[in-house]
């Protein structure tokens, strides 16, 4: 056989070739496990998105629409009912009705052409579909997605629920709520009723809401009167107000009508020779502003600042109950005939008007006053936002809009009790008054400093830390529980701050230690806050009302089970109670002193914020909670800084003069026990000179076997080394928020001194 016998001859491979063939096949498969791997990712992501979005739009489906037709064309005024203290029953107090004048024109008197006018223009389908035009609605949330919102596609019934609702958000999930409420919609009224509340709700540019105040305004007549071209007229306005009113631009609103008629006539809403009439009616159609011929100067029945209040309050509640604005929750509220259970105290709120408007401005001409009087439970039982005599409704109200700086009156909130109920401190332990190595001014001097001017150089007990209102040791208790963000994390989450935002400068620890706030705090925030001495620990959000029920008696929000944080425990509650009530009656320090109530008893505190533009006094008695907050609009020193602690006697003793006598319940754990004056632990044998104070029995001091020296917070004082003249810390301005651009503003200097008042 020879050697090139082909029969027989095999190509040798080459070993690179080889290699290459390996290496593509299993990049090959590498490829198609990956594909494949992404593929099964997406799916599962798809699936997952698909869940979620199904669970949301039935949750959706669950949601009550706040929509009530019925009770809107009505425009029912809504009952305000007030507990009679002697019979226990409610009564009605005060009908809330709004001072718009409302037209409200019923299906049937409505003429033929405005009904197709609207529906020819905006919802040519409105009879076919069943809330939604599923084709324009697709196309409309393809845009959205790509953050294009020129195309709307809503229906008459979807425009409907968003004049109702205000819910005006640019988004898909915005229009994955209105197509779920538009098809609830559909279900429960009928055409004809979602078309006739369309045309008595939608703006028609200027003041119109509906067509029989555009048919008014714009020509002086009724909707019932009015033609074809003036049916279209009408009907062109409400795509864009701004751009088709008659009266500012004729021009526009000539192209739209006529437009408009061409529609009908296409769609054989009216004849040839009716369409022959309208256009040529339309080419010389003139207009009346009949606008100010039906003012009528009415006067307002000014309500009191618990009623504004509670009018906020709801507002609020029903917004986000029913997804909703603000502002169209005011407008359910004037309309649709809900009964209101208010949660005040008739007698308290005419007292505490009253004395807000009494207080002594000899010396501070112009100085505002706000108060909050909350029950332990959260019961706003009284309220007042000016010093002045109250002159419209809803207007601004300083107990509730005006952020402000509480000054030393927050450290008792968070510093302080929260150490100790971390165990971290007791009645008598010693804290450092030193300036903390955290805080440096920019003369690179440490802080903060104390309004007396010096540091006690072995510290404080900390009940004597408060009632001199160290500026120091409440710092020092900051950094001691972990931070400002700890003591941020609390108040927010615990104790109702809502206001307040987050710090990340060198002077975070002004917040909780002074009460330079970043954010600010309000006065019922305050009362809030310290009902907590009270009630065991708890915080409840403040109510102004028990319950609200729509004009059926169906209830919509109940607070007569309000829950509660559990912000302090019991013990430390107990502790913190017993300490500032020997700072109401043992202070020689700040004005506390005034703020007491003879036989009954009263824990509290003071705050100045610096220059003396703010003054404080927030406390409690064994029924009420009490803040009370004095100063100026427009910021200055504020000469006699006493009259907040004063006020508080003054309030307090008024609204507890009918109660029966009681004094606070407190921890059964809680005990008294003597501690020594020089090392602030347990009295021993050796223990000449002793103190009182009050004590968690799990979170006993040791007890004391030696000491020396002349004591704890004696006068072993050295000066300040941040500061050797004694002078007031300053920190940077902060910006009060009145929340209303027509409202008084101004700055506020961060609080760093509390002084002798």
């Amino acid at each position: 056989m020879r050697k090139t016998d082909i029969s027989t001859y095999k190509e040798k491979k080459n070993p690179k070739d080889s290699t290459a063939v390996f290496y593509l096949k299993t990049a090959g498969s590498f490829l198609m496990k990956s594909v494949l791997t992404v593929l099964l990712v997406l799916s599962i992501a798809g699936m997952l998105v698909c869940f979620n979005i199904l669970f949301y739009i039935v949750g959706l489906a669950a949601e009550p629409t706040g929509i009530d037709l019925d009770a809107r064309s009505l425009s029912l005024s809504s009952s305000v009912y007030v507990m009679d203290p002697e019979t226990d029953e409610f009564e009605e107090y005060q009908i809330l009705y709004g001072t718009e004048n409302r037209f409200w024109v019923d299906y049937n008197e409505m003429p033929q052409a405005m009904l197709d006018a609207i529906v020819s223009i905006e919802d040519k389908r409105f009879y076919k579909h069943n809330g939604v035009d599923w084709i324009r609605t697709g196309s409309a949330v393809l845009n959205l997605a790509g953050g294009d919102d020129s195309y709307g596609g809503s229906t008459l019934t979807q425009q409907l629920i968003k004049n109702l609702t205000e819910d005006d958000e640019v988004s898909v999930s915005r229009k994955i709520r209105e197509i779920v409420r538009a098809l609830k919609i559909e279900q429960e009224y009928t055409k004809d009723e979602i078309l006739e509340a369309y045309l008595n709700v939608v703006n028609f540019g200027g003041s119109c809401q509906g067509v029989e105040a555009a048919a008014q305004r714009y020509f002086g007549k009724s909707i019932s009167e009015c033609s074809i071209a003036e049916c279209a007229s009408i009907a062109g306005i409400t795509q864009n107000p701004s751009a088709w009113d008659p009266l500012i631009y004729p021009e526009n609103n000539q192209i739209r009508r006529e437009l408009i008629i061409d529609e009908m006539y296409a769609q054989e809403k009216i004849t040839k020779a009716e369409y022959d009439a309208a256009m040529a009616e339309s080419a010389t159609m003139t207009f009346k502003d009949s606008s100010e011929e039906d003012e009528v100067n009415t006067p307002i029945e000014v309500q009191n600042w618990y009623m504004d209040e509670l009018v906020f309050d709801l507002a609020d509640d029903l917004a986000e109950f029913y997804n909703i604005s603000p502002d169209a929750a005011i407008d359910k509220i004037y309309t649709e005939g809900l009964k209101i259970y208010c949660a005040m105290d008739l007698e308290a709120q005419e007292m505490i008007e009253k004395e807000a408007q009494s207080i002594d401005r000899t010396y501070d001409d112009g100085l505002q006053i706000a108060m909050s009087l909350i029950g332990l439970d959260g019961r706003v039982i009284a309220t007042v936002g000016s010093a002045d005599k109250k002159e419209g409704n809803l207007v601004f109200d300083r107990a509730t809009m005006a952020t402000l700086q509480p000054g030393s009156s927050i450290k008792p909130v968070v510093a302080y009790p929260y150490a100790v109920n971390q165990g971290l401190l007791n009645w008598s332990s010693i804290i450092s008054d030193q300036p903390l190595e955290e805080w440096v001014y920019p003369n690179g001097t440490h802080g903060p400093n104390n309004w007396y001017g010096y540091n006690h150089e072995d510290g404080l007990f900390m009940v004597d830390a408060i009632e001199w209102s160290a500026n120091c040791t409440a710092a020092q208790t900051i950094k001691m529980i972990g931070g400002p963000q700890v003591a941020y994390n609390h108040a927010r989450n615990h104790l109702g701050f809502t206001h307040l935002t987050e710090e990340g400068d060198k002077n975070a620890y002004a917040s909780f230690s002074l009460g330079g706030m970043n954010g600010g705090v309000t006065v019922r925030e305050m009362a809030a806050a310290y009902a907590y001495l009270g009630n065991g620990g708890r915080y409840y959000e403040p109510y102004t009302y028990y319950k609200v029920t729509d004009r059926n008696g169906n209830v919509i929000i109940d607070n007569t089970t309000n829950i509660y944080s559990q912000a302090y425990s019991k013990d430390t509650a107990s502790v913190m109670n017993r300490i500032l009530q020997y700072n109401v009656n043992n202070c020689s320090h700040t004005t506390a002193w005034r703020a007491g109530v003879y036989g009954w008893e009263i824990a509290g505190k003071t705050g100045t914020t610096d220059g003396d533009t703010n003054s404080w006094f927030c406390g409690v008695s064994p029924y009420a909670s009490l803040a009370v907050w004095t100063g100026f609009d427009n910021p200055e020193r504020i000469y006699s800084t006493g009259i907040a602690a004063g006020t508080f006697s003054n309030v307090m003793s008024q609204y507890l003069e009918d109660k029966d006598f009681k004094t606070f319940t407190l921890s059964e754990n809680v005990v008294e026990a003597e501690f020594c004056s020089y090392t602030g632990k347990l009295a021993g044998a050796i223990c000449s000179d002793t103190r009182t104070g009050y004590y968690s029995a799990d979170d006993m001091p040791e007890t004391c076997t030696s000491h020396s020296g002349p004591g704890i917070g004696s006068n072993d004082k050295t000066t300040s080394p941040t500061d050797t003249t004694g002078t007031e810390a300053t920190l940077p301005t902060v910006i009060i928020d009145f929340g209303d651009t027509t409202s008084p503003s101004g700055a506020l200097e961060p609080n760093s001194t509390d002084p002798a008042e």
